[in-house]
Parts: C-alpha cells; structure tokens; sequence
C-alpha cells in the first residue's frame, strides 16, 4: 500500500511540473515564450530623453534590454530630423543640435533579446536661447523691395561671429534665374553675397537664414530663421570720366543721359572705382567738420550746407547731388571736396531714378578705392575687389549656385 501511495504521489507532482512548464505569459502581442530563471524576459525601455532637452546640443538616448531598429524624431510640423545609431545598437544621437524652442515627439522600434519588436515613444521640448547668447542681425536688401542690378545681400551682426563656417552654411539664397555668386565676410560683424556679375535685371530673389540653432560662436547661438524677398529692377548704370568731368547714364544698356560734373579737387581726390547707390536724402546737412575737413569757419575749405538731391555712394561721406554753387565748374574742372556735383536740374533727375544696388563707376581721378575697401564700406567693399579675392572671403572657400526659386 505504502509503495503505490508513493507511486502516485510522484506522478501527481510531475503532472504539476508539466502544467507548471506549459503555462506562460507575454506582455506584448508576440508568441509567448516560456519563462524560467534563464529565460525570464526584461523591459525594453527608453533612457535619457528628458521633459525638455538643452538648446544647442544634439539630442542622444538610450534604449535598455533592446536593440534600435528604427527612430523617427519629428518637429511639429516639420520633417524627421537625420540621425545615427551607435555600432553597438543600443544608442541614438541627432546629426545636429535641435531648433530651440521647438517641440519633438520620438517613436523607437527596438527588438528584445528574444527578437520581439517593442514601439517606444516619449515627447520632449527644446530649451530656448536666452537673450544673452542669441545672436542677433540686420539685413538688406529691406523686404519686397526693389533693387539695383549691383545690390549685395548685407548681413550685419549685432555680435562678432567666430563660427563663421557654421553661419555661412546656413544662408541660402535662392534666385530666378540661377546665377554663380560668394558670400564674402567684410568683418566678423557683417557678411555680403553677390553674384560673380552683375545681376540680370527683373532676378527675383529669395534670402533664407536657417540660423536657429547654429553656434556663432562661444555662448553665442541663433535663436530663430531669417527670410526676405527682393526683385533686381533696371540696369541703372552712371558712368563718371573725371578727366572729361562727365557723368553718363545708361538704362538697360541704353544711354539715356549725359550730363557734366565736377568731382574733387586734387586735394580732395574723388576715389576711381565701382560704387553702388546705398540711400538717398531730399534734403542732406553736410559740414566739413562732420566730413573731417575742418571745423574752422575761417578756412576756406569750411562748408555748412543744405545739400539737396544727395545719394549717397560710401559711409565714408561720397555722395551724388545737386550743386548749384559749382555749375560754373561743372564739365570742365573737379572743384568739389570728393563728392560728383551735378546741376540742380540734373541732381533731381538722378535722384529720382537712383535706388539701392545702382551702379555708379568713377575713372580717371588720382586716387583709389583701397583704403574704403580694406575698412569694408559697405559702398565699395563688393565690386572693387576681383572675382578670386571675393570668394576667398568666404569661410568655405568656394563659390555657391543659387537655388532654383
């Protein structure tokens, strides 16, 4: 009796070892697996990825128990962002730093030890650049304008870039028609492009700066996009001779005009070279003390003027007007202290047609366009210059094509 009880008993533990054994679990939809000290399966999870993520580094996570088989970390709005996993599977990081400010969902599929695939999400925000580290610009062309067929794109910083590689790449422009052109740094503070010509007159344009989130240099990081559009207008081009004292006009490769000038005295020497038209004034106070001259009242060279019809060509004080005290002179001596006297009549002619980007030329004065171009004014710094030296002002090095707009 005693030897049958045991009997029975043995086999009644083994059956329980067999339902033990044939009974398991799974915390997903996949075929379930048996479970055991050996085989006992782990949660896969999702690491590092915080409720809002520093602006200006690239984003990195982890996946515990698993191995990355996808990511997709999408702006709202936007496109996935490119990234890479880790050679050893079990990481991410963002090719870039992320746009400050902005929102970000991750969805990760990632395959347990086992080969079951788990979906992982999670949701994060960028930190904004504070105030202190944004850098900060102006452009010009000004926005819907219309321009001169010698008009650079002007980018002036509020800050001094020392990225400046990081910067350039993120200017695009855009152009119909295509034209080849450079970005060319006049400082650290301001950066110009122009095409290798002039541009083809009715170009539309379009300025793009995808700076957000660019380091500019030490603490110092974009903080949102740029955008402009501009259209070039009529190849407006005045063509000064200041041995014939002459200033010719021509529009669209048409001479409409020409008309006598006087430039500047010997002493006073007018600058040959190419200038573009930067802004123009009714009505322009102009002294001799503000233009460095002399501030004595008793020196023949002192001037205290209402200077009217004045387009100013450089910062450094050239302009184009209406001089009616100098018509005596005008077509037959350079009298003036370096700007081009015209009429009143022809002063308010050329007036009304200037706009930013005109081009204006000056040969056959004594003196050159170097020191106005090594201070980079903005007046002579971008057409002075040969196509090779403009391009090696680039923080890349090369000449760009614009964009198909």
């Amino acid at each position: 009796m005693r030897l049958r009880l045991a009997v029975r008993q043995v086999v009644l533990v083994v059956s329980a070892a067999v339902l033990l054994t044939s009974c398991g679990g799974s915390d997903d939809d996949a075929t379930a697996q048996p479970e055991g000290p050996k085989s006992q399966r782990v949660p896969v999870r999702l690491d590092g990825i915080a409720d809002e993520v520093a602006f200006g580094e690239p984003l990195q996570f982890s996946v515990t128990n698993g191995q990355i088989d996808s990511v997709e970390v999408t702006p709202e709005g936007g496109e996935p962002v490119e990234g890479q996993v880790a050679d050893d599977g079990g990481s991410w990081q963002s090719a870039a730093p992320l746009d400050p400010g902005g929102s970000y969902a991750v969805t990760v599929v990632a395959s347990d030890r086992l080969g079951l695939e788990h979906t992982l999400t999670d949701s994060f925000a960028v930190g904004a650049v504070p105030d202190g580290n944004r850098l900060t610009l102006s452009m010009q062309p000004a926005d819907g304008s219309v321009v001169g067929v010698g008009a650079p794109v002007t980018v002036r910083f509020d800050q001094e870039v020392t990225e400046r590689e990081n910067v350039e790449q993120a200017l695009h422009i855009a152009s119909n028609p295509q034209v080849e052109g450079a970005w060319h740094w006049v400082s650290g503070q301001e950066v110009h492009f122009r095409p290798e010509a002039y541009w083809p007159a009715g170009t539309q344009v379009r300025l793009n700066l995808d700076l957000n989130g660019v380091q500019a240099g030490d603490d110092l990081w974009g903080g949102r996009s740029y955008d402009l559009d501009f259209t070039v207008g009529k190849a407006q081009i005045a063509t000064v001779d200041a041995a014939t004292h002459t200033m010719s006009i021509s529009v669209d490769g048409t001479t409409t005009a020409t008309w006598d000038t006087s430039l500047g005295a010997p002493e006073f020497a007018t600058r040959n070279g190419t200038y573009i038209v930067l802004e123009k004034f009714e009505t322009r106070q102009m002294t001799s003390c503000n233009a460095n001259i002399t501030c004595d009242p008793a020196s023949p060279d002192y001037y205290d003027l209402e200077v009217p019809n004045s387009v100013r060509l450089t910062w450094s004080g050239t302009f184009v007007h209406s001089a009616s005290w100098s018509e005596g002179s005008q077509g037959s001596e350079n009298v003036s202290h370096g700007c081009i006297n015209l009429s009143q009549a022809n002063g308010a002619a050329f007036f009304a047609q200037a706009q930013y980007g005109d081009i204006v030329t000056v040969a056959n004065s004594t003196r050159g366009p170097e020191d106005l171009v090594d201070r980079g004014d903005p007046g002579m710094a971008d057409w002075n210059l040969g196509w090779d030296q403009y391009v090696a002002g680039s923080a890349l090095g090369a000449p760009i094509t614009t964009d198909a707009l």
